[in-house]
This record gives structure tokens, sequence and C-alpha cells, in this order.
């Protein structure tokens, strides 16, 4: 199968919302404390977002046979204004945030996801990028090797969480 990576446009609502609750049915299986299957992720939701202008940011579709399987939201962060005065080097850094990657769990292991990523990372360095920044669910027995042992992420950070209820 060859995956076709494009500007994500009108008409790919439908595939985009299938992705996304896919998304949602999965990693809710993992933590249903943490994460829900959305009431109200529907096709034309996604269409209303496609009709928005996106400047400075990034809107991909991944096809699979001519449909939508997947999909990559990022942006571009320049260097941080004050960033002459912080700690942390990266904030003086232009910085490629990726948002959302998401694929269709029928259509995992297709190549979709390196697509997707690859072009993003590729529209990065084209923006000036010097890093590029994304997150995942630690619990996650699929993103997490994806990302470290196919795409060669390196973990930055650990974000904790209590909860005081």
């Amino acid at each position: 199968m060859n995956v076709n990576v494009r500007p994500a446009r009108p008409g790919d609502g439908d595939g985009m919302a299938r992705a996304w609750l896919s998304a949602a049915e999965y990693h809710t299986g993992l933590d249903p404390e943490h994460f829900r299957v959305p009431a109200e992720a529907q096709p034309g939701e996604f269409e209303e977002w496609l009709g928005r202008s996106r400047d400075g940011a990034l809107l991909l579709a991944a096809e699979l046979d001519g449909r939508v399987v997947g999909w990559l939201s990022a942006r571009i962060e320049p260097p941080h204004p004050a960033a002459a005065s912080q700690l942390v080097r990266e904030l003086g850094w232009t910085r490629l945030a990726i948002d959302a990657l998401v694929v269709d769990r029928a259509d995992w292991r297709h190549g979709a996801g390196t697509a997707l990523l690859t072009a993003a990372e590729a529209w990065g360095r084209e923006q000036g990028a010097e890093v590029v920044r994304l997150d995942t669910y630690s619990g996650n027995p699929v993103s997490v090797p994806f990302y470290e042992d196919r795409m060669g992420y390196q973990r930055r950070a650990i974000v904790f969480q209590k909860r005081l209820t």
C-alpha cells in the first residue's frame, strides 16, 4: 500500500473524525480515568476546522487507497522574546510543535504515521525549526516505541500528575 501525504482539505472531515474516534477508543481502553470517547467528534467539526486559516501552521492528511486514514497538526513556535534570560536553551530556538498525530487503528502499521511525521519534520526544517517537540501518553505501548525506536525521538521531560480529590 502506498501512503499519500498531502495538505488536509475540505472533504477530509469524515476520515479525520474516524481516526480521531479510533484514537479515543484506543486510549480509553488503555486508561479510562484519563481518556474518553468524545460524544461530539463529528465530521462537520473537522470540516469547519479545515475551512479556517492556518497561518504558520500545518495540517496534513494521509491517504491509503484514496481514503483518509490519518492526519497531523503542527505549528512553528518562534524563539521566546525573553530567551536570553531563560535557563532552557530551547526557548531561543525555532521549534516545530506537533500538536496531534492520529492514524485510524484499522490502518496502523502501513506507514501513515511515519509518512505524516516525516513530512512534518521536512516542513519544519523549511520553516527554520531547529528541533521538533511532541508529547504522547507514557502508557501507550504503540506510540512510545514508534517515536523512540522508529522515528529517533528522545525523552526530554516527564510530566507529573497527582489527583487532589
